[in-house]
């Protein structure tokens, strides 16, 4: 299946993805080997020329550019960084441009440090679970972002990449057996009910998918071949599915473990002292998510709160209505995966139990579970 959507579903042309935008120039890595900067004041501000020489492959190229000193969002650099330079095709040559530091190698650090840990921690369960973020990135990067820039709806790019993602990742992590099927199908049913109930809170609030400025510039880029509302849906749904496995898988496996423990429970029982479990799990993911929503936006948190407007006005701002409804559907979403995967469990779990021989006593892990 991931083969059919990242290899084969792209190769055969439906997501062709025009050219939005010209070639900016070649961009290269380079190494600051010299910085001469001139100040001149002008009109009480102090005027900051910088000649940059940076060397590419062996060859030294000069760059140049100018700024007031104290400006907000300069990017400062010194010899010994590596940049990317951007080289621009002029009528008298290249032109030579530092476009931003260079991070191949901090990154290559953290990724490795982290693939350790994982490998380190989770052993072979580790393993599958970084094939499964691999295929998370294949699906992303090879069908649902080419899928939406060629102009196929949004929503349904975001649920078919999300089923084909899920589907992958919980059978690389826990392997082809019945709770990973069942796992699967509450993850399908809660990640539907997510999309639906983003529908309606994107319609009912009146929200147009445009309150940040990156939404406006990739609907102005694409001439309006993007829907700003389907891509405002199409991220909820993305965002809400990192949890939404982990509570149907969570719950799943609590139904099994229960059932195994006592197979002398009945369906009502067991859906019961799992939903004990799932309670507490809810109240944990609800809260990751609403602040990874939060921290996310803090810099739009703080700028609104700066306003000098009522509390119940800012909320009806759509910047603000906007990451409202991101977090509450999100949210809703992952509360109702927790009945619909453990009743799923305890349904299809019951039917394959394994039963006690008779007059066995009962299992000394049947424990009360406190609610």
């Amino acid at each position: 299946m991931l083969l059919i959507f990242t290899v084969v579903i792209p190769a055969t042309g439906p997501f062709e993805v025009p050219e939005y935008t010209a070639a900016r120039g070649d961009t290269r890595t380079g190494v600051v080997t010299e910085v001469i900067a001139e100040r001149t004041a002008s009109g009480g501000a102090t005027i900051v020329a910088e000649q940059l020489f940076v060397e590419i492959d062996g060859a030294e190229v000069p760059t140049e550019r100018s700024y007031i000193e104290g400006q907000i969002g300069i990017v400062t650099y010194e010899v010994g960084d590596r940049v990317l330079v951007t080289a621009l095709d002029t009528a008298d040559g290249p032109v030579y441009a530092i476009s931003d530091h260079a991070r191949t190698g901090p990154l290559l650090l953290i990724g490795l440090l982290f693939v350790a840990l994982v490998l380190l921690i989770g052993r072979w369960h580790g393993l599958g679970s970084l094939l499964g973020l691999l295929a998370s990135a294949l699906v992303i990067v090879r069908f649902v972002i080419p899928g939406i820039l060629a102009g196929h709806d949004p929503v349904a790019i975001a649920i078919i990449g999300a089923l084909v993602l899920v589907t992958t990742t919980l059978l690389l992590a826990h392997g082809p057996n019945l709770k990973t099927v069942l796992a699967i199908a509450s993850t399908a049913a809660s990640l539907l009910l997510t999309g639906l109930l983003a529908g309606v809170a994107v319609r009912f609030l009146r929200l147009s998918g445009l309150a940040d400025e990156e939404s406006a510039q990739l609907v102005i880029l694409t001439d309006s071949a993007v829907a700003p509302e389907g891509l405002l849906l199409a991220g909820i749904v993305i965002g809400a599915l990192g949890v939404l496995d982990d509570v149907t898988a969570t719950q799943v496996s609590t139904v099994a473990e229960l059932r195994d423990a006592n197979p002398s429970f009945s369906r009502r029982e067991l859906y019961q002292r799992a939903m004990n479990v799932g309670r507490d799990h809810v109240a944990s993911t609800v809260n990751t998510l609403v602040l990874a929503y939060a921290g996310a936006a803090l810099p739009l948190l703080l700028l609104i709160a700066t306003r000098d407007e009522a509390f119940g006005i800012l909320l009806q701002r759509e910047l603000i209505a906007t990451e409202l409804a991101r977090t509450l559907a999100g949210s809703i979403g992952i509360v109702a995966a927790v009945p619909i995967s453990t009743g799923l469990g305890a349904m299809v779990l019951t039917l394959t139990r394994r039963r006690p021989p008779e007059g066995a006593p009962p299992s000394e892990g049947a424990q009360p579970i406190e609610g």
